[in-house]
């Protein structure tokens, strides 16, 4: 388990998902934001091997992304 934490500063920000390249599923999760709240998350997503995490935020209809490669090694993992 990886602890991810994010915060987008884009106004409008209206969606964040979460993204691990290299899991079967890809998506881990994606959140949905009112109007005036504070775009920020914290989740724990389960990774089998190191991978990026890429991020997309959705504000005023475009889609913004950032990634990072988390490594795993076994008996935990290493960032």
């Amino acid at each position: 388990m990886v602890p991810i934490e994010i915060t987008s500063k884009i106004p409008g920000t209206t969606s964040i998902a979460v993204l691990v390249d290299k899991n079967p599923y890809p998506l881990v999760a994606k959140f949905d934001f009112m109007e005036g709240a504070l775009p920020f998350v914290k989740i724990n997503a389960k990774m089998g091997e190191t991978s990026d995490v890429r991020v997309v935020a959705t504000a005023g209809g475009k889609h913004y992304q950032a990634t990072k490669e988390i490594k795993v090694t076994i008996g935990g993992c290493g960032g």
